[in-house]
């Protein structure tokens, strides 16, 4: 399939309002196997790489009860966020819980969606665009909609203020996940893996659309290059948490191929000293060559959020 960086409207999917995707279609996902490292002692950085292992032992709560997480794990990862990032504000917009043996169960969250399974035959992504990135922070400045987490928090009221929308996107902005392993034991199957994104290029990712019944949203996937360096802390536990970085409106690779859209944004970033390397960290779950079904299913948990930064 060719690449893209802008939607072509070929390849996508539907998704329902719990949270479960339909078949791909104009995309044919094939299994490879590629060498992980281990990313534990290792220098990494958002900026550098996209992605980086914290210490975060906190209050644990029941992570299947939709309400627990809204009222509480959302205001303890907006803090981390701004306390890893130097972020002056975040908001928490979204998250998912996945389970491979609690997705085939037809398990749900406690007033929530349904439980998904680890992104193994999904493939190697990125959760935003360039389109898609500005676009869902707008989207956060409306009421929310039927597939909106925050629905339950915010009702009708826009997350963000509509008056500040077009002032926060001139300045510095990302989207960033907090995963972490909510089981008791450490993460030994279906690990996360991440891609180092020095390692990667726009030549690599294909536009994916996701179909929701009252909006379309867009994703990347990536074509397997032997460039690419991947990533993954072994037996994560539940008192750490990864920061993974979805977008960021400094990307070098995007702020110089796509300098009309930042204009567009109201930004400048013509000085070099304002970009930085990583744009993003392409991700997805994997499979080690030593696991077995001996060993439990991971439990994840991914939070969905965007910092904004004061210039």
């Amino acid at each position: 399939m060719p690449t893209s960086i802008v939607s072509t409207g070929t390849v996508g999917t539907y998704r329902d309002g719990r949270g479960s995707d339909e078949e791909f279609f104009g995309v044919d996902p094939q299994p490879t196997e590629v060498q992980v490292g281990n990313g534990r002692g290792l220098q990494l950085s958002l900026d550098e790489h996209g992605f980086r292992l914290v210490d975060h032992t906190w209050r644990h709560i029941d992570y299947y009860d939709d309400q627990a997480v809204l009222s509480h794990y959302y205001p303890e990862c907006e803090s981390l966020v701004c306390q890893e990032t130097g972020a002056s504000w975040a908001l928490a917009f979204d998250h998912n819980i996945r389970s491979r043996s609690r997705k085939a169960a037809g398990e749900a969250l406690n007033g929530g969606n349904a439980v998904q399974e680890p992104l193994l035959s999904y493939g190697v992504h990125n959760d935003y665009t360039a389109n898609s990135a500005p676009t869902r922070i707008r989207q956060l400045a409306q009421p929310p909609r039927h597939n909106d987490t925050i629905r339950q928090l915010y009702g009708s009221t826009p997350p963000i203020s509509p008056e500040r929308t077009e002032t926060l996107l001139k300045g510095r902005w990302q989207f960033i996940n907090v995963w972490r392993n909510i089981a008791p034991e450490p993460v030994q199957r279906f690990p996360l893996g991440l891609c180092d994104a020095s390692s990667t290029d726009v030549n690599d990712l294909v536009v994916f659309e996701i179909r929701y019944s009252d909006r379309v949203g867009e994703n990347y996937f990536a074509r397997h290059s032997k460039r690419h360096r991947w990533f993954y802390f072994p037996e994560a536990t539940r008192d750490e948490a990864v920061l993974l970085k979805c977008w960021d409106s400094r990307g070098k690779d995007f702020v110089d191929l796509m300098p009309g859209q930042q204009q567009d944004q109201g930004q400048s970033v013509s000085d070099s000293n304002l970009r930085v390397p990583a744009t993003f960290s392409l991700h997805s779950a994997f499979e080690e060559t030593a696991s077995t079904n001996e060993v439990p299913d991971r439990e994840s948990l991914e939070v969905r959020i965007v910092a904004f930064f004061q210039e």
